[in-house]
């Protein structure tokens, strides 16, 4: 099944949440980490795109080009 380039993006989000999670720290359901500063969530975001490239051989960043706020 072909996921839409929206759905790379939550995806990706959703993994870094679970990431996130997993350093003990909490956001609200729907933050986008895409758009984080905080050097954590930044670090989140990355680990996500980086699983997402290894696993599914798809770019989240160029995902994330193509979607309108």
């Amino acid at each position: 099944m072909m996921r839409t380039d929206k759905q790379v993006v939550e995806q990706t989000n959703e993994l870094a949440r679970q990431l996130y999670e997993l350093l003990g720290y909490h956001v609200r359901q729907g933050y986008r980490f895409d758009k984080a500063t905080h050097p954590h969530e930044v670090e989140a975001w990355r680990g996500a795109c980086a699983a997402q490239r290894l696993l599914t051989d798809t770019d989240p960043e160029d995902a994330l080009a193509n979607v309108e706020d």
